[in-house]
């Protein structure tokens, strides 16, 4: 591939998700990583390797050298800097792919995504999940009504405690995942949430999240389903899963494996034959689907890239970013007042009418 059909990209933080993004980029054939920015040496270090690209202590020193000789910068700092470094950015008259949370408070958000529609340019937010091929899998089934009508969505999202996240908690850092997620999956809104937890282990922010969540009802006659999601730094074993149940029975992926099973209801009428032949008493027939494993950041970096070389819309928009941070804080508000909150609506931006 020539090099103007490769994105010139910077990364802004080196830690441990930058470091994963800078090791993808230096491997895509749609990018060359041009330079990377973080105050510390030994993490630039560590994330580069054997590699050589310039490297920065500040990143608006890499900012200020990248709108002469960067097309695009992927933001992997701390979250409460993703509004500053992205509207700085954009403002450059650069392109922008910024982890999730897209910020720490809807103003911010709001404000990032009025910058990249002004500016004319893309600001991709990094919801990686979507790209996980379980995902992709389980929103085609959804999609193909296989379930018929969902009832219920269940993600699972735990672990232990991890020493590298000191600025947020649950609800930003893990919920935010799930709460996009599912209405990816479900092609729906959430409408209300209601959450409990607290702070346990955690120094400042809360580390066990429980929380119920109603979908909005779909344009035909049926309810919205209700979501469950379990998120917790306190389990000793990670598991990252989500399970959608219908009345044709029960859809279950895991992020990890990337495997999708799909459990017939036994009441269930049967539109496929091999289900028949496997159909038991009293219990549905079940299916492993075999899925290509894949990984879901490179796949993530390499749409962004695409998407920026043939000018074509975000997979994951700034809007995107904003309805799943809404949720979070709604998650978190829900759980301090111990009470349910509904979910503001947030309209999309509307394209600019053009003049005659």
């Amino acid at each position: 591939m020539s090099e103007s059909e490769r994105l010139r990209v910077g990364v802004i933080g080196c830690g441990v998700m930058g470091g994963f993004h800078v090791r993808n980029y230096l491997q895509l054939d749609c990018a060359r990583l041009v330079a990377v920015a973080d105050p510390s040496r030994a993490s630039r270090r560590r994330a580069l390797g054997e590699s050589q690209v310039l490297e920065y202590d500040n990143w608006r020193d890499l900012i200020e050298f990248g709108a002469r000789e960067l097309d695009a910068v992927s933001i992997a700092c701390p979250s409460e800097l993703h509004a500053d470094v992205a509207l700085e950015a954009l403002g450059a008259g650069l392109h922008v792919l910024v982890e999730k949370p897209i910020a720490t408070n809807l103003p911010d958000a709001l404000r990032m995504r009025g910058a990249a529609f002004e500016a004319g340019r893309k600001l991709m937010v990094g919801h990686v999940e979507r790209f996980n091929p379980a995902i992709a899998k389980l929103r085609a089934l959804v999609a193909e009504e296989r379930l018929g009508q969902i009832y219920r969505a269940h993600t699972t999202r735990v672990g232990p405690l991890p020493t590298r996240i000191q600025d947020t908690g649950v609800a930003i850092d893990l919920a935010t995942h799930d709460l996009d997620v599912m209405q990816h999956v479900l092609g729906a809104s959430i409408g209300e949430i209601y959450a409990d937890g607290g702070r346990f282990m955690h120094s400042s922010q809360e580390d066990l999240l429980t929380c119920l969540v109603r979908f909005n009802a779909t344009a035909g006659s049926e309810p919205g389903a209700l979501g469950l999601l379990d998120v917790n730094w306190l389990t000793p074993e990670k598991t990252r899963e989500i399970a959608l149940i219908g009345e044709n029975g029960l859809l279950r992926a895991s992020y990890i494996t990337q495997d999708v099973w799909f459990v017939e209801s036994p009441t269930a009428p049967v539109h496929w034959d091999g289900l028949s032949m496997l159909r038991g008493d009293g219990e549905g027939a079940a299916v492993r689907f075999s899925l290509t494993k894949a990984e879901p950041l490179a796949a993530e970096l390499r749409a962004f890239c695409r998407c920026v070389l043939d000018d074509t819309p975000e997979p994951i928009s700034a809007h995107d970013g904003v309805k799943a941070l809404a949720a979070a804080l709604a998650v978190r508000e829900s759980a301090a007042v111990r009470r349910p909150v509904d979910l503001l609506d947030i309209p999309a931006p509307r394209p600019m009418a053009v003049a005659a």
